[in-house]
């Protein structure tokens, strides 16, 4: 059987995604699923494969789809064109006031292939772009390619502001059971958020979990203007040959303002999955 990817992208400006920003705190919501891994902030279950994680958007240009720029909170993130198996809704919230999100890339994959990043690896090309300028295309373009049919469906979501959630629909099967997906904190260097194993095809009825803020090790936390796209003066890059790690937060020592920081120890993101059918 051939699976067919749904798959568009369009450039929008990370820094008039952030200026929108508006510092709503949402409910910190700690509750967790039997289906996380203890990665995540809760209990551990065999719902979740051993490569579950959680994980955010700094400056620069982000990649997104026009329809999705439209979308509003309750809307799904385009049709499923796989056969069989079955729809998962996904509700992403953003709990904290400092840090907006980047769209999502989000995709469903064989138990083989690899996640979309590991705690303590090194964070792949395309991970990197996400997590230093909220930039979606190199997963994208990985998607769109599929080799080895490693990827059953790929979905984009709108970026997500401080107190907001979004929504979208991601399509599984018994070939294709992991759900992975990944976003920037747009207010970083190098930091994201996201999640990675995800059994989705095992999953009856709904579960939900919260996420933690994840540092990519590609770039150091100068947080200084010219380096931070969120400040508004550019986003070069400040190297670092690192790996991915928890995020130890916005300092406040630099141009950055401590009030884009938030308790690194609780979730970014409390995010919900569904069987819609």
């Amino acid at each position: 059987m051939t699976h067919a990817l749904r798959h568009t992208t369009a450039v929008v400006s990370a820094t008039a995604l952030l200026a929108l920003a508006a510092p709503t705190l949402a409910a910190d919501a700690m509750s967790s699923s039997s289906m996380m891994s203890g990665d995540a902030m809760g209990a551990s279950s065999s719902m979740m494969s051993t490569d579950a994680m959680a994980s955010p958007m700094a400056g620069g240009d982000a990649m997104m789809s026009n329809d999705m720029a439209m979308a509003d909170d309750g809307s799904a993130m385009g049709a499923p064109m796989m056969m069989g198996g079955k729809t998962i809704k996904i509700t992403i919230k953003d709990v904290v006031t400092g840090q907006p999100f980047s769209p999502t890339y989000a995709e469903s994959r064989t138990a083989g292939s690899a996640p979309l990043f590991k705690l303590g690896a090194k964070a792949s090309d395309a991970l990197v772009a996400v997590a230093e300028g909220g930039n979606i295309g190199m997963f994208s373009v990985a998607a769109a390619m599929n080799k080895d049919s490693a990827i059953g469906d790929a979905q984009l979501a709108i970026h997500t502001l401080p107190g907001q959630t979004r929504t979208f629909l991601v399509h599984v099967d018994e070939k294709h059971p992991l759900i992975d997906a990944v976003w920037m904190l747009g207010n970083t260097n190098d930091g994201f958020s996201g999640f990675s194993g995800f059994d989705g095809y095992k999953l009856k009825g709904s579960a939900s979990l919260d996420v933690r803020g994840y540092d990519a090790g590609s770039e150091k936390n100068n947080e200084k203007k010219g380096f931070l796209g969120a400040l508004g003066g550019g986003n070069d890059r400040d190297p670092e040959n690192g790996v991915i790690t928890y995020h130890t937060g916005i300092r406040g020592d630099a141009d950055a303002p401590k009030a884009w920081n938030w308790d690194v120890k609780g979730p970014v993101a409390h995010v919900t999955f569904e069987v819609v059918k």
